[in-house]
């Protein structure tokens, strides 16, 4: 009988740790989606810098006057409908549980799949109105080649996973200003079993400022926020991540040359949690990437990026140090 409050002990402690466990692994896949996305908004502005059809200079002064802007072998582009994105980011993390502690370093590949309802852009006035309406799936596969985690049995791609988002958005922008909302359904599942273990309804909008610095660059400044209704697959308190972020952000996009963009940035995020805890979260991103256009559809990236978050909360996920760094290749089909 004297057993029994000790096997009950080892019980409670083993789910105690199961549950500390998980929610490493969900904090961790949260962020992960997270920076993806980010980088996936840092690329688009890049894309839309991007023209490969410019108009020809003026042979003699006030020529545009006479018979309007000129082309070299340039069509008017035709209207599209359809948006397909396939992605594919091989990178290094040095720290793949973000945690603050025992870094654990491994090898991420990201692919990415998405198609889109994204009507060309129409006019309003002297607005400029891109509806999009859409699917996308991302599958995160961790140490490839088999890869162990330190002093540990376990492997690393038994922390791979999925994430489904079903996304509509409408950006509207008038001059130099860009204005737009949205609203994301996001599950994470694991890779094996397609279980869900997490997922979010997030309402999001933002405000974008350029300033043209020459005909090379283009310096922006802007702001992201959203709240995020969660769901978590846990013991209790399903709700723990729900929570408001509120982003700040400057980048800078420079042409190298004709198929080569450079873009270093700096973001700013404040995060909330509102279910049942005052915590705040203070993220710095700060990075560099390189963007080269083989074709309008066809791109190839190169990117490192360093991330420190502070937290004033205790659990798991508060406070962490990664660096990033690796390349990426991507299709993007309008039809």
């Amino acid at each position: 009988m004297s057993k029994l409050p000790f096997l009950r002990v080892t019980f409670v402690v083993s789910l105690l740790l199961l549950a500390f466990s998980m929610a490493i692994a969900q904090a961790a896949a949260i962020d992960q989606v997270d920076s993806a996305q980010q980088r996936r908004a840092a690329e688009q502005a890049a894309r839309d810098k991007f023209q490969p059809e410019q108009p020809a200079p003026e042979l003699f002064p006030m020529e545009s006057n006479d018979v309007g802007p000129q082309s070299v072998l340039s069509a008017q582009p035709r209207k599209t409908l359809f948006e397909a994105v396939a992605d594919v980011q091989y990178f290094h993390t040095d720290n793949m549980f973000l945690t603050e502690d025992n870094k654990q370093g491994a090898a991420v590949l990201l692919s990415t799949a998405q198609f889109a309802l994204a009507p060309s852009n129409w006019e309003m006035g002297p607005c400029r109105f891109s509806p999009r309406v859409g699917y996308r799936h991302e599958w995160y596969d961790y140490g490839l080649g088999g890869a162990r985690l330190d002093n540990s049995s376990l492997h690393q791609n038994e922390f791979d996973f999925n994430a489904q988002t079903a996304f509509a958005d409408m950006q509207c922008s008038r001059g130099n200003w860009i204005c737009g909302v949205g609203f994301d359904f996001t599950r994470l599942m694991t890779t094996t079993g397609f279980d869900e273990f997490y997922k979010e309804y997030v309402p999001r909008w933002g405000v974008q400022r350029l300033f043209p610095v020459c005909e090379r660059a283009v310096f922006s400044l802007g702001y992201e926020g959203d709240y995020r209704f969660s769901e978590a697959n846990t013991f209790s308190n399903r709700d723990f991540n729900d929570r408001t972020d509120h982003a700040a952000y400057a980048l800078c996009t420079m042409e190298l040359c004709k198929y080569a963009l450079l873009q270093p940035y700096y973001r700013f995020k404040y995060t909330r949690f509102t279910a049942e805890t005052d915590r705040q979260d203070y993220l710095h991103s700060v990075g560099v990437a390189l963007y080269c256009f083989i074709t309008p559809q066809l791109s190839v990236r190169a990117f490192a990026g360093y991330d420190w978050k502070n937290s004033d909360g205790r659990n798991a996920g508060a406070d962490y140090e990664k660096l990033d760094a690796g390349g990426g290749l991507n299709l993007t089909l309008r039809f």
